[in-house]
């Protein structure tokens, strides 16, 4: 069993402190050095045949992995099973669990826990260099807003509040932000216009426990799209009890659709995956079914 663990994370090194004196299995620590080393470490771990990854971090470090055990392109059945243990600071994914931070469950998940199997999505986008570039997502990506207020998150992640670092960012960051035409096509078009932001997600939360997508499930198959149009800050604000309560907006520049796969138009829009910004529209996703294999 292998354990990749967030060295940011003061949490994550603390929890695999008490797991590991606990811990009967056979297993090997790795410590991440930087953005970028989960995946790097990950793929040496499929070299080695670990059965089991357990990664001890938040959703950057979860990405990382999954991109990592997608680029092998084998499927679910051949890749280790992922054991999650969240350590970040927002942990959207594993809330679709309720997965929590007590070491003592999580310990009791590896002799107990079922297995169960999650879908990932799949985007072609252009990224910084103004290339062509593929990357995986497992939870939940952005188009429009989202991937300007990634960027001003991780300013915000380290202080004091940083809990509140996605909702502090968005309404200093919604006011100014000037909505691109979009267009977003599934077997037809869905919307074009302005839009606010569009996220496809895998999972229900994003943005640190917002939730987005209240009808998405990791195992139906398909992606939840909610689209954002004409939105502004007085509508975010009297809406947020909904989302955050993870049910739906009644709103009519609100829309949910759910799609196996989509193309969305419109250059330079900024794109998020699961937190980290990676490049601008336009781009095109589809879903992965039964990705990878989960110990819950």
């Amino acid at each position: 069993m292998a354990f990749i663990i967030n060295s940011n994370s003061s949490a994550a090194r603390k929890a695999f402190n008490v797991i590991s004196i606990s811990l009967v299995k056979e297993h090997e620590a790795f410590l991440t050095t930087a953005i970028g080393s989960a995946f790097e470490i990950a793929s040496l771990c499929l070299k080695k045949d670990f059965t089991h990854i357990a990664v001890l971090g938040g959703d950057g470090t979860l990405n990382e992995v999954f991109n990592a055990l997608m680029n092998s392109g084998k499927p679910a059945d051949e890749l280790p099973i992922l054991c999650i243990h969240p350590c970040g600071t927002g942990n959207d994914f594993a809330r679709n669990f309720n997965l929590n931070g007590n070491v003592e469950i999580f310990l009791k998940k590896l002799d107990t826990g079922s297995i169960q199997y999650s879908d990932g999505g799949h985007v072609r986008y252009i990224n910084p260099r103004r290339e062509a570039e593929e990357r995986y997502f497992i939870n939940a990506m952005d188009i429009g807003l989202g991937g300007l207020v990634a960027q001003r998150v991780n300013q915000y992640r380290r202080g004091k509040f940083a809990f509140l670092a996605y909702q502090r960012s968005i309404l200093q960051t919604l006011p100014f932000y000037f909505k691109r035409n979009t267009t977003v096509r599934a077997a037809t078009t869905l919307y074009s216009g302005p839009a606010m932001s569009i996220v496809v997600a895998n999972g229900k939360w994003f943005g640190n426990g917002l939730g987005i997508a209240p009808e998405a499930q990791v195992h139906d198959g398909q992606l939840d799209c909610v689209i954002l149009a004409r939105v502004n800050v007085w509508d975010y604000l009297m809406n947020l009890p909904s989302i955050i309560r993870c049910k739906p907006v009644y709103h009519p520049e609100v829309s949910y659709y759910q799609v196996k796969e989509l193309t969305i138009e419109g250059a330079n829009n900024p794109i998020e995956l699961d937190g980290e910004c990676v490049g601008t529209s336009p781009a095109q996703i589809r879903i992965i079914p039964s990705a990878v294999r989960l110990l819950i």
